[in-house]
């Protein structure tokens, strides 16, 4: 009889026993967190963003941050919002009892509902589930549980548990993919790393979801100069590590010290009358400029004649190379922001004061009040070089407020300004820069920044001795001395460089520079009024002005 209970009882008691553990495992009665869905307003994630970007908008400093906060309740709350869109009684006093408790009620089972808990660094989601057989209710419930880790590069949830009722099932990932594999001829990384659409990457064995931020970008964003300008900020506020991520007493919160990337240095505006016009009215201007290589020869006994190009005079080419990529009026970019906002990236400009400074105004504005606004500008110090015939503007670090970014991620803020033939291979190049200057037989021979001036050093001809030159412009500014129609102090600033000039002991090289100082403080047409009375004055001399100086008048 042993022998027969053993070889006949016990595996059919095993194959009945075995389902109802299984059923006893999976029984597990939960109650509806009434307490966080108790009282709820009907808000939105985006809304939530939008009140304290508005907050950030209204008043903001370097130390202001920008983030929202979602407590386990305001998180109950949306979803809840959004379970009412099934049953819009759900949980409301004075409902039946089955629109009461249940989110939906079908004949045998019904879903009460689900809801999350924040723990650290981990989010579980519950739903409660009821399955009707005849008068008795069984009672179970699906947890999922994930440990989240964010940065700016990417998001990671790891599956911590997968639990139907008290039954454990996270373990089974690996035999799933296996069986997954077996039957469709697919491993289950590749199903879902399908229906992830490229966003995110599957790890079965880690049991891992990982979401590129870059990917999210390139596919949430088709507009490759916002997703550059987006790019940009995140990598200033990864590098800086300005981003607060994580989960503290309950609540799960984002937190963006934005303000550390504030300026509020009022940035260069062009004025309209200002801007050039076309190719003709460029070489105009540079060429006015060209009255300092005149000048920059009496410059010490052995001087380097010079082009003198203040900041002002490089913004108007700025904006005038970059024209076509202007959405509006000195802005390049303009970039939605949860509708009620506007990002804009506005044309670079120069600033130099013994160093090359490019400049990015980017600001974040109300869309109805102006008032409401947050300003950074990205500076990038720079390098002008000579390259051939060309003037190149290398670019190095970036600065934005408080914070620093290293030059690798320059491309990406180049890609902000679009496309233009005045980026080339991570600079501003002006191409063939002395054919721009109309002077395709002057020599380009160095660039340096001197105080507030880009200065570009040119070659004379080697066939005429210097103390000629030097004699031949003693005698132009000789002839163009006290003349009534120029301000008195470019009357005087000429007289004082003859007369430093003329005594051995004096300082021409200061006086010029005070000659250039004036000569730039006048306006274009005062500018080539006076380069013009030079190359006539040049008429009267034994040399020519065209073979001195390589220069077409």
């Amino acid at each position: 009889m042993k022998f027969l209970f053993k070889l006949i009882v016990l595996p059919i008691l095993s194959i009945i026993a075995i389902p109802a553990i299984l059923l006893a495992v999976m029984y597990k009665p939960v109650e509806i967190p009434t307490e966080d869905f108790s009282e709820v307003v009907a808000v939105s994630l985006t809304d939530m963003v939008k009140e304290n970007v508005d907050s950030f908008l209204t008043d903001n400093d370097v130390d202001s941050t920008v983030g929202v906060s979602i407590a386990q309740a305001d998180a109950n709350g949306l979803i809840l919002n959004q379970l009412r869109t099934i049953n819009p009684e759900y949980l409301l006093d004075g409902a039946s009892d089955d629109d009461l408790n249940y989110v939906m009620k079908e004949e045998y089972y019904g879903l009460q509902g689900a809801w999350v808990r924040f723990e650290d660094n981990t989010i579980e989601i519950e739903a409660g589930a009821h399955v009707f057989v005849s008068t008795f209710t069984y009672k179970t419930r699906i947890l999922i549980s994930f440990e989240v880790l964010i940065d700016t590069e990417e998001v990671v949830l790891k599956l911590d548990k997968l639990n139907i009722g008290n039954l454990p099932l996270a373990w089974s990932f690996s035999a799933a993919s296996w069986i997954t594999e077996q039957v469709t001829g697919e491993s289950l990384k590749g199903i879902i790393d399908n229906q992830l659409n490229g966003l995110a990457s599957f790890d079965p064995t880690a049991r891992e979801i990982r979401v590129s931020v870059d990917s999210l970008l390139d596919q949430s964003i088709e507009d490759e100069q916002q997703r550059a300008m987006i790019a940009s900020l995140l990598a200033f506020i990864e590098e800086n590590e300005l981003l607060d991520i994580g989960f503290s007493d309950g609540e799960f919160g984002v937190d963006l010290a934005l303000g550390k990337t504030k300026d509020a240095t009022a940035p260069f505006e062009l004025n309209p009358v200002d801007q050039i016009v076309d190719d003709a009215d460029l070489q105009s201007i540079l060429a006015s400029k060209a009255s300092a290589m005149i000048f920059s020869t009496l410059s010490g006994d052995s001087p380097t004649p010079f082009i003198d190009l203040d900041d002002f005079t490089l913004n108007r080419m700025f904006e005038y190379f970059m024209r076509a990529n202007q959405t509006t009026p000195g802005v390049l970019i303009e970039s939605p922001l949860f509708e009620d906002y506007t990002m804009r990236a506005f044309v670079p400009y120069i600033t130099m004061n013994n160093d090359f400074i490019v400049n990015i105004p980017l600001v974040i504005e109300d869309n109805i009040d102006p008032l409401k606004s947050f300003q950074t500008i990205i500076k990038i110090s720079a390098t002008p070089e000579v390259s051939g015939s060309d003037l190149r503007i290398v670019l190095n670090e970036l600065v934005a407020g408080e914070v620093t970014l290293t030059e690798e991620h320059i491309t990406s803020v180049l890609t902000m300004l679009g496309e233009n033939d005045f980026i080339v291979d991570g600079a501003f190049v002006i191409e063939n820069f002395d054919t721009q200057m109309d002077a395709a037989g002057m020599g380009i021979e160095s660039v340096a920044v001197v105080a507030d001036s880009l200065r570009i050093y040119v070659t004379l001809s080697e066939t005429i001795p210097l103390q000629d030159i030097q004699d031949a412009v003693q005698d132009v500014l000789d002839a163009v001395a006290d003349n009534p129609e120029y301000p008195a102090e470019l009357n005087d600033a000429i007289n004082d460089v003859l007369t430093e000039a003329l005594d051995p002991s004096g300082d021409p090289e200061a006086a010029v520079e005070e000659l250039l100082t004036v000569v730039e403080g006048l306006s274009d047409e005062e500018q080539q009024e006076l380069f013009d009375d030079l190359v006539t004055a040049f008429g009267s001399t034994d040399l020519d002005f065209e073979e001195l100086f390589g220069l077409l008048p």
